[in-house]
Formats: structure tokens, sequence, C-alpha cells
């Protein structure tokens, strides 16, 4: 049978080695995909294989998992990510606050696995950092939990020295004691190999509300209440079944990453006359720095709507984002959004970078066929 097609890679990628990735759980380049199984590459895990942390590559390295409920160890973890994140960027750098970094990294309650937030330290000082959250997902008809590996980052005079690589054998490993055999993550390098890729678009946001009038609906929506998290829960819910793949969220998830939380998150809504909320709209909040000049950005998180057009709802999320004094609107391709940044002529590229450009998303043990963006629903910060 012949091979099909790929847009994501191509066949100098598929001819290059890797020989890390060759010998981890992901599916390679040179893999035959027809016909393609969906589901974990391997099941049987032996005790032995996963009961004891890998060994680091200097003797007086340690593994440490930090406590994001004390606020001394989320600033420890700001002031690494500040300094070594972004450095290598020519372009933006975000500068995620102690404040953004306790709502991704404080454990919802109800989840029945914990939030790994892994660092390799030395007396005390991180040099290398990887966060781990569960997330239940649907993936073409498959319900699983796998981990979003996010915020990794190595200290710059450790980077070449297999710690990265270390790093990433040790999250899966801890993953598996809890379980959870699968993770997912994005990023903008190509490695073996991805399922789907992400493109991002920018506009600022006074330059794109002239292209429009005010809409009827904008004083009707509101920001997000308590009362509303059962309501949006089941908007959400049903919105994201058109797609392939998609998160499934619980009503305490849905509280707790979409009430607002100033300069955070900024969820809203509009309601119908019988209290349902028929109407969803939600971005988070970044600062950026570009040649020394810092921007407030936000990031499109949902955009559903029912009562009115998915084009209106998007012009209210404007309004709302420059009303909350965010300078920038950055939108990505996945859950169909595409169209609307073309509708409203958003960019590729802030002035003359390419900042972001693409990403692309992997699955770790897990075989998955290639997904057009507009067929995916999962946002990965």
């Amino acid at each position: 049978m012949k091979k099909e097609s790929h847009h994501l890679y191509s066949e100098k990628d598929i001819k290059k080695e890797y020989k890390f990735w060759d010998t981890q759980l992901v599916t390679h380049f040179k893999d035959e995909e027809n016909p393609i199984k969906i589901g974990p590459i391997k099941t049987d895990f032996k005790e032995e294989e996963i009961k004891y942390p890998l060994k680091l590559p200097e003797e007086d390295l340690e593994w440490v998992l930090i406590d994001t409920t004390k606020e001394e160890e989320l600033k420890k973890i700001y002031d690494f990510l500040i300094k070594y994140y972004y450095e290598e960027d020519k372009g933006f750098q975000e500068q995620y606050s102690v404040d953004f970094l306790k709502w991704q990294f404080t454990p919802v309650k109800s989840n029945e696995h914990e939030n790994l937030i892994l660092s390799v330290q030395k007396k005390g000082e991180i040099l290398g950092f990887l966060s781990g959250l569960p997330l239940k997902l649907i993936v073409y008809g498959n319900e699983i939990i796998a981990y979003t590996l996010s915020f990794f980052c190595i200290k710059t005079e450790y980077r070449g020295k297999k710690l990265a690589q270390t790093m990433i054998k040790e999250m899966f490993r801890r993953t598996y004691v809890y379980k959870v055999f699968q993770s997912i993550s994005v990023s903008r390098r190509l490695i073996p190999r991805p399922f789907a890729e992400c493109r991002y678009y920018y506009s600022d946001l006074k330059e794109a509300i002239k292209k429009f009038e005010r809409p009827k609906s904008f004083e009707q929506l509101r920001l997000m209440e308590k009362k509303d998290v059962k309501s949006v829960c089941k908007l959400i819910s049903e919105n994201q079944k058109q797609f392939k793949i998609y998160r499934i969220f619980s009503e305490e998830e849905i509280e707790y990453w979409f009430m607002p939380r100033k300069d955070i998150i900024y969820s809203f809504v509009k309601e119908d006359k019988d209290g349902n909320i028929t109407d969803f709209t939600s971005f988070y909040v970044v600062d950026v720095t570009n040649k020394e000049v810092r921007k407030r950005w936000c990031y499109i998180y949902f955009n559903i709507a029912t009562s009115i057009s998915c084009e209106e709802l998007f012009e209210n999320s404007l309004l709302l984002a420059n009303q909350n004094g965010i300078d920038i609107y950055v939108c990505n391709s996945i859950n169909n959004y595409e169209s609307l940044c073309q509708k409203y002529q958003f960019s590729l590229n802030l002035d003359g970078n390419d900042s972001y450009g693409t990403v692309k998303y992997y699955f770790n043990n897990f075989i998955c066929p290639e997904t057009d963006t507009k067929d995916l629903s999962i946002i990965l910060i």
C-alpha cells in the first residue's frame, strides 16, 4: 500500500538521525502509517522499569518535586523562567507573573492524578524545570488521561550535557508511576513525530477594532460568575464534540481554569432569558517584552457562539480585551479560528518578527494520525 503524503515534515526530515528519540515511546518518521492503529505504543510496564529515579549526569545534582502551594517556591520558579526560558529568542520574551504560574501549577482538587512540578537542583538552585499537569482527552473516540508537559527549561551552562534528555525520561517515568502512560506537548522544534501543527496570528487591538463597527451584543456580555459554571461546562462539552481531538473538563476544572482572575484569565458570557449561557469567550493574559518595550498580550482560549455569529462574538472578545488593557490579541489556527484571523486581517508576524510562527503537537506513547488543526481543540500554554 502506498504511504500517504505528509505536510508536517519532509523526506529530508525522515532521513535525519534522532538518536535520543529513537529510544523513546514515540512514533518515528520512518514508521509505516497505513493502516494506522490509534492507541498506546506500549502497555506492559514492569515495576523494575519505573520504580527508581534515573541517575543524573553529575553527582551533586538532585531531583526535587517543587511544592507550588508555597509562594517562595513559585517565586523561585518565576526567577528561573524569567532568566532562562526565552533567553535565546531574538524577538519576543513572554513574562509569566507569579500569579499566572500559581494558576498554572496549583492542583485542581478533584483530579485523581497529581501535578508533577519537576526540577533538577544543586544546593537549592534550579538548573532544570519541567511541569506535568494531568488532562482528560478524547482522541479519535478514545478517552485517555495524558500529562501535558510545559515550561521545559534548562540553565544555559547545563545544556548539551544530557540533562534535558534525562529530565524528559524521568518525567515520563514519574507519570508511569501514577499509572498515566501518555503525555502531550507542543514545541517549535521538529522531532519525531508531530500529529498536528498550529499557526499563531497577531493583531494590534486598536488597529483591529478600527475594521468593524461595535457589535449589537456588546452590552449583553458580562464577566463569568460562579453561578455560570454548570452552564458553561455544558456549553463547552457540547461544542468540543465536533472535534477529533479535544479536552474533557469537569465542572470543577471549568471553575478553576475559566473563572476570571485579574491580569490572568478573562471569561465573558451571554445568557438567555432563562439564565442559560448561550455564548462564551475567554482569553488569558501575558506580558511580553520586545526590544525593551513591554506590552500586554492576550491569547484566545474559547470562542463559542450559539445565539450570535462566531464573527460577532469574536468582535466582542476583541473589544473586551481592549477594554481590559490588552495591546496585542493573539489567535491560533485550531478550533476553526483560522478563518476568523483571516477575516479580520490578523498577521502571521508582528513588527517584522515571526515570533512563534508555528508550534507542533506531540504525543508520548500514543499513536495518532496527522490531524488538521480545524479538528483539534486542545490549548496548551
